[in-house]
């Protein structure tokens, strides 16, 4: 044993040696206009096959280099590239801190070349990283919106015109992890589900996750929506204000002697301009980011920030009101610490509140519902840099959860108290071997409280670069997930969260992802994957409850059936960026089918948003330095319906008699193809002295009636079939200034 042990010591310090001989070279990115740190920017040492991506902090390290004279060249969408020369000798850790300037050379091959050095130096199936400038060029409804414009990305359908649920890969929006600043944003919603609650004015950087995500991220079954909002100009102060037919926002930022701050606030104003002309419209929605940072030294950062939103609904008529208010609130402390030059590590402090009430009164009657989650977690993230070609990633992530559900029936009032603590840990190993493969495997641990629940979630992922422009992937991972939603579709104020107990187990996924990607670097790139996903103890809301069912205490199993489900497909991701024209092209092709006891005759289903084709087209020409055009076209096949098969009489208890429908199998017919055409044109100008864009954009612009949803009309024999039509033919316009 003491000759193990002594033979152990002695490698140890052999490698430890040769590890003191190596250099290596460590810094920070950050955007020279604003000094914000840049995410996802691309390293690599010309003239060898290494190289590394900077962290959500703009943090990079390349250690384990022999010494030698070394160029670095820096590579990031829309920023010229820069190249820089190290001489490294032995032992020696170079600081080398880097800004990038934004080009202005319209269709620039960066574009491209940067996103190629990111794909090659990770393993991340269905990853797609969306820039604000990017979602705030497309065609839009009255003002840019981050879920509107992720549904025009492939793999991600969408349920109506009113809706910006995301539905990604056959999850439904409750699979999908949501995340602002690093913590969870339960209802990322506005107006019913037409907008969601991100204002792109305040956000930094996107990165959408369609599958297979690393250990790092859990929680939820489907997909990971990552947002992190602006840090804000270490520079000088900047604001800039919005003005749409539907809302205004204003957005500033600017430095401090320690660091920067951002702040950023806006409200739609229909219940005042109705009200200008006589009409009683009370209803609005507001939101508001923060952020300060504090740059304590260059090993040490700490930021708070923040996010408030809320919708609300009063309607008062003769005897009767409708009351209807929801909303998140979140804030989160983080600190950044550099261990050392090859050990970063990130920690969160971080709470997030959803809260929905409706009540409705008649007279003195109320009916009415209350929904409340209170989230407060702590998180670490650490990254430890062993050499340019071996990583580890660790963590860590405790959540006290309490929900609330309330019901008021009449004069009555049931409560219902949910706590639960969540826990988990991760483990990430990424190693580059053979200088064309790269492995990551990665393994989570989760346990939940209510039901001593412990699930254990292992990842791996391939990567065999095959040429310097192709390469392919091939991932497999295990979610779980501790909570679930009682949704109503088209209405997201309604929306309520509850976790699992001792009565209903947690939902679980596998995921199986293959893809090949091709990109000569120059005008185009291309992305395929095909997927399959299985699902475990999904959640059905159970809408009928027995006679002797309380509305008090009420377990998991008394409001969700369970079941399984399973979803595959296929998606083309296809990006240009040719003179002035640049873009993408998708395509998905996917089938997701359930079955669930005790639901639909205990018979397989397709759920509503099961869409078997959809493509989506997004251009952006710049015609000239002031004036660009741009559209966005999306088509998919039919949405699966219900189809009623008799109706038949009902006696109301005042005696009278109406007829309603007799469903038959769920989902079993399509409604007609969706298909619509935006267009937008913008103009830069100066106004008061200010930098101006003013825009005219046309949703619909070839007035297609994508059918919403089918009825009958009862009242006539035999019944006649009715169509609900979505968005019409709607022109709108708006001006942005900065200053």
């Amino acid at each position: 044993m003491n000759r193990r042990m002594t033979a152990m010591l002695l490698i140890l310090l052999i490698s430890g040696s040769a590890a003191a001989q190596d250099a290596m070279i460590h810094g920070y990115v950050r955007f020279k206009e604003s000094r914000e740190p840049a995410i996802s920017v691309n390293i690599l040492i010309e003239g060898t096959n290494r190289g590394t991506v900077t962290n959500m902090k703009g943090y990079y390290v390349l250690p384990g280099l022999p010494p030698g004279n070394y160029s670095l060249r820096f590579l990031y969408m829309g920023y010229t590239p820069v190249t820089r020369r190290v001489t490294l000798s032995a032992g020696l850790d170079a600081e080398l801190d880097v800004e990038l300037i934004q080009t202005n050379v319209q269709g620039e091959k960066v574009t491209v070349v940067g996103e190629r050095g990111e794909r090659k130096n990770d393993v991340v199936a269905g990853r797609i990283t969306v820039t604000p400038a990017e979602f705030r060029r497309m065609p839009q409804v009255a003002e840019p919106d981050l879920f509107r414009s992720l549904q025009m990305l492939p793999g991600v359908a969408t349920l109506s015109d009113f809706s910006a649920g995301l539905y990604i890969r056959g999850g439904s929006p409750d699979q999908n992890l949501i995340l602002l600043d690093h913590i969870d944003v339960y209802n990322p919603n506005h107006m019913f589900g037409f907008f969601s609650t991100f204002n792109t004015d305040a956000v930094k950087s996107v990165k959408l996750l369609k599958g297979g995500f690393p250990a790092r991220y859990g929680g939820r079954l489907s997909s990971v929506l990552d947002v992190v909002n602006k840090e804000g100009n270490r520079n000088e102060t900047h604001g800039t204000a919005r003005v749409s037919l539907l809302s205004s926002s204003l957005t500033l930022e600017g430095p401090w002697k320690k660091g920067s701050w951002m702040g950023s606030f806006r409200r739609t104003y229909l219940d005042l301009a109705a009200s200008l002309m006589d009409i009683d419209l009370p209803y609005y929605f507001y939101d508001g980011h923060f952020k300060v940072n504090y740059d304590a030294d260059s090993r040490n950062q700490v930021s708070l920030s923040g996010y408030l939103g809320n919708d609300v609904l009063d309607i008062e008529t003769a005897g009767s009101s409708i009351s209807l208010d929801w909303g998140n609130r979140t804030f989160s402390s983080q600190w950044t610490h550099l261990f050392s030059s090859r050990l970063f590590s990130h920690f969160v402090l971080a709470g997030s509140e959803f809260s929905s009430n409706t009540l409705v009164r008649f007279e003195d009657v109320g009916f009415g519902i209350t929904n409340r989650i209170d989230d407060i977690s702590l998180k670490g993230m650490l990254s430890y840099s062993h050499t340019s070609d071996h990583s580890l990633d660790f963590g860590f992530e405790s959540k006290m959860l309490d929900f609330g559900l309330d019901y008021r029936i009449v004069d009555l009032t049931y409560k219902n108290r949910y706590n639960g603590f969540s826990h988990s840990a991760y483990i990430q190993d990424n190693y580059r071997f053979g200088g064309v493969n790269v492995l990551q495997t990665g393994l989570r641990l989760n346990y939940y409280s209510e039901g001593q629940y412990v699930r254990i979630a292992p990842r791996a992922a391939y990567k065999r670069i095959l040429s310097d422009y192709l390469d392919v992937t091939l991932t497999w991972g295990r979610y779980s997930q501790f909570l679930n939603l009682i949704q109503q579709e088209g209405f997201s104020f309604a929306d309520m969260w509850l976790p699992v107990d001792a009565t209903f187990p947690p939902g679980e996924a596998d995921h199986l992802i293959a893809g090949i990607s091709y990109d000569p670097g120059r005008r185009i790139s291309v992305e395929a994957e095909v997927y399959y996903k299985k699902y475990r103890n999904i959640a059905e809301y159970r809408a009928e409850r027995g006679a002797d069912e309380e509305f008090a205490e009420m377990t998991a199993a008394m409001n969700f059936l369970r079941g399984d489900a399973e979803s595959y497909g296929a998606d083309l991701y296809i990006r240009n960026n040719i003179w002035r024209l640049q873009g993408w092209i998708g395509y998905s092709l996917n089938w997701i089918r359930k079955q669930v006891d005790g639901y639909n005759f205990d018979k397989p289903y397709f759920p509503t948003y099961d869409r078997r084709h959809t493509v989506t087209v997004m251009q952006d020409l710049t015609i000239s330095g002031k004036l660009r055009f741009n559209l966005a076209f999306k088509y998919g096949s039919g949405q699966p319906y219900t189809e009623s098969t008799a109706r038949y009489a009902v006696m109301n208890p005042s005696g009278d008699i109406y007829y309603t429908d007799l469903e038959g199998e769920k989902n079993t017919r399509r409604l007609p193809a969706y298909h619509r055409l935006d267009l937008g044109l913008f103009y830069r100008t100066r106004l008061f002295s200010l930098d101006s864009e003013w825009y005219l954009q046309v949703v619909n612009a070839y007035g297609h009636e994508n059918v919403w949803f089918r009825r009958y009309d009862n009242t006539q024999n035999p019944s006649q079939q009715e169509d609900f039509t979505m968005l019409p033919l709607l022109p709108t316009f708006g001006v942005t200034i900065t200053f």
